[in-house]
């Protein structure tokens, strides 16, 4: 068993060195950690012990700091047994000793066999505590598990295809809030070696890929991701969602996920025989959002396809030098591409016959048959991607694996032109059925609640509950209806509006902030100049001039 520690405090040497031999003589379940004159130095010690004490054996009367004083001081912070010795037969000051809750009060000199069995008895109790303690700590570590357990099977069930979101009720009240990141971690194609692979190989390198997953989510996490929670998906699939309650940026967090998601994907690949392809959907500030971060997630592990795996992809693509503008390959098609995403969002078929009119006008004036064929491939992705997110998790007419083979295929731009316009219509039909099948009112009355109030605190169970839907199942029914995020229905709404009350001089840029619902200046203006391109001052210079 553990020793009692025990402290010392007494401003008389000699009378401080006896009640340290008076505990020496009580036996060896007692420890002396540190003996000391005043309180001031007692308090700096257990301070740097970080209150790592038993009982404490303090005199009264002491000069700077009198013993009750000192008890009262330390109980602020640690817990200990106190036990005051004192030379003065003061009712008054036995009342104040139990108050602070002393175990006992000795008078000088003290009797010896009194002193022991009183020893005795505190250890007893002191054992008796650490028990107690040891065993809520292990309630509260059980209670933890559990808890984790218990949303780690929500998150399951929430990102599963096929269930049900509007039975899942508020669940995210399970959770803290912050932002989270979500993770779609699917191995690439196995090597060839997997085919001799028994069945008890392919169970430990399971558990290998769990336990590397699972410690890289709960133990080594960067800085600003506190928490971590992960599960299998379907086949060689697995999901990580990392939570920051940081209010800072939301590019920050995205950036250390991407670390962490390189990280991850190394870790497999050197302890492992796999690689394995990573999706980093986009920061959500709202938990409701999850199903749209899964399926931005699993769109995005197609780019794998066109770009190959053992990466990670997120949804600006930074990595690729295929989509950045001025690359060699680019020639502006990519742009027209996202101008083509756009238009198939919205359902707007005439407007997406444009965009593909125009990327292909682009295309007739590139030189290189694999520049084109990857550039056709990209719009295939993205055709693709847009489809997925707007399916509900259903399976979709054609996989893109095989509209990416009849690229392959295609003989020339006419064929490649045939192959995506037979895939834009699919999708666009897909999603004006969808669209078509719910009745749109409640979307309408959403939006108007939204606008009157831009002003305020908006979250997407208030905006659920204003229309008496569940917020999951909203926020999906929100996206097919109008082809964007709940959330960004609402920024874009808020940015519409500053811009109007930025054409007012005499308004104050906090103003401003406050009435559309920000209460941080600085991360409006962030989010103003992201959305626009244009810092909210600058946007008011130039309309002056205008």
């Amino acid at each position: 068993m553990k020793a009692v520690r025990v402290l010392i405090v007494d401003d008389e040497a000699m009378i401080r060195r006896g009640i340290e031999r008076l505990v020496v003589s009580c036996g060896d379940g007692y420890e002396v950690i540190g003996t000391f004159a005043d309180g001031p130095s007692a308090l700096d010690f257990l301070h740097g012990m970080q209150g790592a004490v038993d009982l404490i054996i303090t005199d009264v009367r002491m000069p700077e700091m009198d013993g009750l004083t000192f008890i009262k001081e330390a109980k602020k912070q640690y817990s200990f047994f106190p036990l005051l010795i004192s030379g003065y037969d003061d009712f008054e000051y036995l009342q104040s000793a139990l108050r602070e809750g002393a175990v006992d009060y000795i008078l000088k000199p003290v009797n010896r066999e009194q002193f022991r069995t009183r020893m005795a008895e505190i250890r007893n109790n002191i054992i008796t505590n650490r028990m107690h303690l040891q065993k809520w700590t292990e309630l509260e570590r059980q209670g933890v598990q559990l808890k984790q357990a218990r949303q780690t099977q929500m998150l399951s069930d929430i990102t599963a295809a096929g269930k049900d979101p509007s039975r899942f009720g508020y669940w995210v009240n399970e959770f803290p809030d912050g932002r989270y990141v979500m993770l779609n971690i699917s191995l690439d194609d196995l090597p060839v070696k997997a085919r001799s692979f028994t069945i008890e190989d392919w169970k430990a390198y399971t558990f290998a890929l769990e336990n590397i997953i699972g410690e890289m989510v709960s133990d080594h996490p960067p800085q600003s991701i506190r928490q971590g929670w992960w599960w299998r998906g379907r086949d060689s699939d697995f999901w990580a969602l990392l939570y920051s309650p940081e209010d800072g940026e939301c590019g920050r967090l995205a950036a250390e996920a991407d670390v962490f998601s390189k990280q991850l994907r190394s870790a497999i690949q050197k302890f492992t025989p796999f690689s394995a392809s990573i999706g980093q959907a986009d920061v959500i500030e709202d938990l409701y959002m999850l199903p749209n971060a899964r399926q931005q997630a699993l769109s995005l592990i197609n780019y794998r396809l066109l770009f190959g795996g053992n990466q990670v992809f997120r949804s600006t693509m930074e990595e690729h030098p295929e989509t950045r503008p001025g690359s060699k390959a680019d020639s502006g098609v990519y742009p027209l591409v996202q101008h083509l995403r756009r238009s198939i969002e919205q359902a707007d078929m005439d407007e997406a016959e444009i965009e593909v009119q125009r990327v292909f006008d682009e295309l007739g004036k590139m030189e290189s048959p694999a520049s084109i064929q990857r550039a056709v491939q990209y719009m295939m992705i993205q055709i693709h991607s847009v489809w997925m997110e707007n399916s509900h998790g259903d399976e979709l007419a054609i996989p893109l694996e095989e509209a990416l083979q009849n690229v392959n295929r295609a003989a020339n731009l006419s064929q490649l032109r045939e192959h995506v316009t037979d895939l834009l219509g699919m999708a666009i039909r897909h999603i004006q059925q969808a669209r078509q099948k719910e009745n749109a009112k409640p979307v309408e009355q959403a939006k108007s609640w939204i606008e009157e109030n831009l002003g305020s605190e908006i979250t997407i169970k208030k905006i659920a509950d204003s229309v008496y839907m569940n917020p999951t199942y909203f926020c999906q029914y929100f996206k097919i209806q109008t082809g964007e995020t709940i959330l960004d229905f609402v920024t874009r709404k808020r940015m519409e509006k500053a811009k109007e009350l930025l054409r007012d001089p005499q308004l104050k840029m906090y103003e401003i902030s406050a009435r559309i619902g920000y209460h941080d200046t600085k991360y409006f203006s962030r989010l103003f100049k992201q959305w626009t391109g244009q810092s909210p001052s600058q946007y008011r210079d130039q309309h002056i001039k205008q």
